[in-house]
């Protein structure tokens, strides 16, 4: 066979293919969450589950026990629309606008847990809103599968809670979190920032998973793939000098 460097270029390139390597997406994720894309099991304590490539986000609803904000969490119906998710409380009526995610009465809040390692919230958006849409967001790190059952909106900075505020968001328009890591992200309309309802449905959630960092040739490896290196380049040069 005729050796020429193009034939040692192959041969490096057949040699790293050969040390196993692992591959995972990284990049920014975005889930659409309305009722196109929603595969939900049903009653109360319900939840429904959104998957992009092999990510997947799971949400669950949950309302205050009284109408106090400063009242412990049970949970609640999540009611799913084309212009995204909604929440029906105990006792609710499941007519328009509280089949939406809102303060009036109950203060419900949907919990997004997603199943990405180092992921990290970036942002978003609501397909729906009547009245008013101030809504608080939080991010943290908890077990799998936490159950938020008991807790309170006061209990959340203790859990390890980020939390921001936003004020008048507009249908269609992702807000942004900046970068915050975390597998759990709490919505809820802001029930602080002034006397009006508010009645949101979430359409999206976005975040972001960082790159895997690069995976090392193991020395013995690249000492064998010089070493075949070394023996085809000389065979080329005896070639040439016969």
């Amino acid at each position: 066979m005729k050796i020429t460097t193009k034939t040692i270029i192959r041969i490096l390139f057949m040699g790293l293919i050969a040390i196993p390597t692992g591959t995972v997406l990284a990049g920014p994720i975005t889930w659409d969450t309305d009722s196109a894309s929603a595969n939900c099991t049903g009653g109360s304590g319900n939840s429904c589950t959104f998957t992009y490539n092999s990510y997947g986000l799971t949400a669950r609803a949950f309302a205050t026990v009284s109408n106090s904000a400063t009242s412990s969490f049970q949970k609640a119906t999540l009611t799913v629309w084309d212009g995204g998710l909604g929440v029906k409380s105990a006792g609710e009526s499941s007519g328009s606008p509280q089949h939406a995610l809102d303060n009036n009465g109950k203060k419900e809040l949907i919990v997004f847990e997603n199943n990405a390692t180092d992921y990290s919230f970036t942002g978003f958006g609501i397909g729906w809103k009547s009245n008013d849409s101030d809504i608080s967001a939080w991010v943290g790190s908890l077990a799998a599968g936490f159950d938020f059952t008991g807790q309170k909106f006061a209990d959340l900075a203790g859990l390890g809670f980020t939390k921001m505020d936003f004020s008048n968001v507009p249908t269609n328009t992702t807000q942004s979190l900046g970068s915050l890591a975390g597998n759990f992200l709490i919505l809820a309309p802001n029930f602080a920032a002034d006397s009006k309802s508010d009645y949101v449905k979430i359409d999206q959630i976005s975040g972001f998973i960082p790159p895997p960092p690069p995976t090392n040739i193991s020395e013995p490896g690249m000492l064998a793939l010089i070493g075949i290196a070394l023996v085809a380049l000389g065979a080329c040069r005896n070639r040439r000098t016969v």
